[in-house]
């Protein structure tokens, strides 16, 4: 069983971590399509020239075009330092068209052949293997990945061969191969800026992998390859939670998952671990212990997560952060007594109140959440816009719409800066409860333009008064970061009256001056589906 369970890690490792190297866009060239700097200094001008002419070409994504250009090269300056480049970067051009068998027979090989010293021989070496594998061959391309890191074995295309062989080893859900693989890039590849990414990578990959088989020891190996101290620990505890989570999961693995959490957990709470301090150093510390904690959550000793925010609090003092997340953990497996106790022992007297009236609000009681919202009020009253607009917020949220807008009136008063906003929250409550004309009415007052011209049109098509949310809408016309919006929106309110012709024409209009818009894309299927005409993103025609 524990078999199984590792090579479900492995196979959970590699989807998150393992993915083909991008082909990179045409406008850009990739590491493995531009020119040593050494070489391009020695050519001379007019070769500089026509390696311009080709790139120019290649970067447009004219690849034929800059073949041509390539091999107009190779004609004229057959002896030239940069005949090599020009040759890979034909080879480049063909894999682009999609002629990929050329480009490694004609192509990468004849580079090798012909120019077996260079840079870009050690490059076609790696391009033969990524060619095979973009055609689905992968035996060829394991074989020639093989024979790229046997040529160069101490060459970034050696390190790039063997990212591309682990995921061939993927694709055959051969496992051990890929373990073979990860090892070899982990333990065996120099540790340069060039390199690191994908030992960093390898590693995390084989550290799941061992950590899926609870295999502590090993996994923290692979990754004291590319970490060192603090960075350690932390990749040992992001790499190994998921399999925390699954082992403990499972009966037959959860003694293995409970061992392996048992054994990161006295890491990150060993005290003579040294802290880089952030002023006191509690930062650091607090973290420590939440990750320690949320392991013990992975696991599912539920008491075991007190008993370390408890232990935090004999290391750092007692204090609202520790009270917090004990509360938090109690929230959670809904012991909500046992929450607002602690958040009633808050030195903030305030940010305890407003968490107990959150504890409320999770157990479905606004009034209690009310309550406490209202003897806020009293305790601060220089606060009272806030309050006010939690208030209001409860009624809303449970139904009792008119005491909210008699909140959101009141907060008019308290708040005068704000009545643009408290009007627009008034005319939301309206119009969700269908009270329409009094929705207009609040939407009016608010300053929210060119927004309101849109919920009050919206408001006055709900009651069939299209002459007033056309008017609103040819208001908004004038706003030219929402026309797009108002052209689409007359069309739809002239659908809604019956007029075609009026309809169409607002359509098209949409798709004629905004091609490139989410409402062009819009107006355009809505012409074909309900309409049979067809339209150009910029113009129309009908059949």
């Amino acid at each position: 069983m524990v078999d199984r369970k590792k090579q479900l890690g492995l196979i959970c490792a590699v989807a998150i971590w393992l993915c083909t190297p991008v082909e990179p866009t045409a406008a850009k060239l990739s590491w493995l399509e531009q020119i040593e700097v050494g070489t391009f200094a020695e050519l001379r001008e007019v070769e500089r020239f026509q390696l311009k002419a080709a790139e120019a070409f290649y970067t447009k994504g004219e690849f034929a075009a800059a073949g041509a250009e390539y091999e107009k090269f190779i004609t004229l300056y057959e002896r030239s330092p940069g005949a090599p480049y020009a040759q890979l970067m034909w080879s480049h051009c063909q894999v682009r068209q999609r002629n990929v068998y050329t480009a490694i027979r004609d192509g990468f090989r004849s580079v090798i052949d012909y120019w077996p010293e260079s840079r870009e021989a050690k490059l076609s070496a790696y391009l033969i293997g990524r060619s095979y594998k973009s055609v689905g061959e992968v035996k060829q391309a394991d074989a020639a990945y093989g024979k790229a890191i046997t040529a160069h074995p101490g060459d970034h295309v050696a390190v790039l061969s063997k990212w591309d062989m682990a995921e061939i080893a993927h694709i055959r859900k051969d496992t051990q191969r890929l373990e073979q693989v990860w090892s070899d890039l982990v333990f065996n590849t120099k540790l340069n800026k060039q390199n690191r990414t994908y030992v960093e990578r390898a590693a995390q990959g084989l550290a799941k992998h061992h950590f899926a088989g609870a295999d502590f020891a090993k996994a923290r190996k692979a990754l004291e390859v590319p970490y060192s101290g603090g960075a350690v620990l932390d990749a040992i505890y992001q790499n190994a939670k998921g399999a925390i989570s699954r082992l403990c999961g499972d009966d037959p693995t959860r003694r293995s998952g409970e061992q392996l959490a048992d054994r990161i957990i006295t890491l990150l709470l060993d005290e003579t671990l040294h802290i880089q301090p952030s002023g006191n150093g509690t930062d650091e510390i607090r973290e420590l212990h939440r990750r320690a904690a949320r392991l013990h959550e992975r696991a599912g000793r539920d008491l075991d997560v007190v008993k370390t925010y408890e232990r935090l609090a004999k290391r750092i003092g007692m204090d609202d952060g520790v009270r917090g997340s004990i509360a938090a953990w109690h929230r959670a497996k809904k012991r909500h007594p046992k929450a607002r106790e602690l958040y009633a022992q808050f030195e903030d007297k305030t940010d305890g109140l407003i968490r107990i009236a959150d504890t409320w609000l999770e157990e479905g009681q606004p009034a209690e959440a009310i309550r406490l919202y209202d003897r806020l009020a009293k305790l601060e009253p220089n606060r009272l816009a806030d309050w006010k607009k939690a208030i209001g917020g409860i009624y809303t949220d449970s139904g009792q719409h008119d005491k909210a807008i008699e909140v959101y009136r009141e907060l008019i008063t308290i708040a005068p800066a704000e009545a643009s906003t408290w009007y627009w929250t008034i005319g939301g409550i309206y119009e969700h409860t269908n009270r329409l004309k009094l929705a207009i009415q609040a939407y009016r007052q608010s300053d929210r333009y060119p927004q309101a011209y849109f919920q009050m049109a919206k408001c006055h098509r709900k009651l069939k008064e299209y002459t007033e949310a056309l008017t609103l809408y040819h208001q908004a016309l004038a706003t030219e970061k929402v026309a797009p919006d108002a052209t689409l929106a007359i069309g739809y309110t002239y659908e809604e009256q019956a007029k075609k012709k009026d309809a169409i024409k607002w359509f098209q209009r949409t798709c004629k001056l905004y091609p490139r818009t989410r409402n062009a894309s819009k107006a355009h299927a809505h012409l074909q589906k309900e309409y049979g005409i067809s339209v150009t993103l910029g113009g129309s025609r009908e059949k």
